[in-house]
């Protein structure tokens, strides 16, 4: 699982008996990542169960310079895999690789049992893919090292859930990449999701369409009919409540999609425009399908921001306190 020479291990914290551990890895230590997590952290009002402690796994120094005070009020694994110091805003191969094994050891506390949840700062994929081919995100690979076949991309904001159907490929390949088959396989996952993890026994879910007008029946577009219409058929058959396709540009507005707990869209720019101009600072990515709770910011490393403390806390805040609220 180490893809380059073994990092340094500064600090081995003693892990509390009997409590809850919730990882929260630190991401590219050049991004947004460390003063976001450490705003989360100092903000007022911000409080743990007490049967919980947050464990941060990432750099000191630069959490440091981030405003952060490793270890107090939570747990600190200090890692460093090389002696030059990170600097906020300059990304780097050596930010890159410390992301992953920020990443490494969270997992392998996973695999130890000492997490019970994780909650994964942002890592800038390019960059790990110069060194990792084929890197596409937290999401792949960590369904790659739990073995885990059908993992999906749920958007939690106030009031709103959201699937992608597909994730990060080109717009090109989308029409391409569905079928009746992923299509239903990929909401079945998120349905036991929702039904198992967030307590809704029998949701509610509407599909998009891919085309405009949803196909207007053929005329713009066959996937609604070849591919979207029978997967919902074959989740209807197997006591799924699931409605449509829908029209895009319709399904978010609040009178239509409050009657339901899941929103479906086929591709990442169909839904996630509309999610974050509506929520930014609260939407918190959940991965389903693995075997414990993994939460996120929805948004990126931000490397032009990264060091100038404007950062906005609120997705990293969001996705903690889930990820806190999940495992409990």
């Amino acid at each position: 699982m180490v893809y380059a020479k073994k990092p340094i291990l500064k600090s081995k914290n003693k892990l509390p008996p009997g409590k809850k551990l919730v990882g929260i890895t630190m991401g590219d230590p050049a991004g947004i990542g460390p003063e976001v997590i450490a705003g989360t952290l100092n903000s007022p009002g911000f409080s743990l169960p007490r049967d919980t402690e947050c464990v941060v796994i990432g750099n000191a120094s630069v959490f440091r310079l981030a405003g952060g005070k490793p270890g107090e009020g939570h747990i600190f694994i200090d890692i460093t895999a090389q002696k030059l110091a990170h600097q906020p805003g300059k990304p780097s191969s050596a930010s890159a690789r410390d992301s992953l094994y920020y990443l490494e050891h969270a997992i392998q506390m996973l695999k130890d049992g000492r997490l019970s949840a994780l909650v994964t700062g942002p890592v800038c994929k390019e960059s790990i893919g110069q060194f990792l081919p084929g890197f596409r995100g937290h999401t792949t690979f960590l369904a790659t090292e739990f073995s885990c076949k059908d993992v999906e991309m749920l958007f939690i904001a106030p009031g709103t859930k959201m699937l992608l159907v597909t994730r990060h490929i080109p717009l090109k390949d989308v029409a391409r990449a569905l079928s009746a088959r992923k299509i239903t396989a990929v909401i079945n996952t998120a349905a036991l999701c929702l039904r198992h993890q967030f307590g809704i026994v029998a949701p509610r879910i509407a599909v998009c369409g891919l085309n405009p007008h949803a196909g207007e029946n053929g005329h713009i577009g066959k996937e609604e009919q070849e591919h979207i219409i029978p997967a919902i058929r074959n989740l209807s058959a197997s006591g799924w409540d699931v409605q449509g396709p829908f029209p895009a540009d319709t399904l978010f507005e609040p009178r239509i999609s409050k009657d339901f707990d899941l929103l479906v869209t086929m591709y990442h720019d169909q839904g996630l425009p509309v999610l974050k101009a509506m929520h930014f600072d609260s939407l918190v990515n959940v991965t389903a399908g693995l075997p414990f709770v993994r939460t996120s910011p929805a948004h990126g490393t931000a490397f032009n921001i990264a060091g100038k403390r404007i950062a906005s806390i609120g997705s990293m805040r969001a996705a903690v306190q889930l990820a806190l609220k999940m495992s409990s």
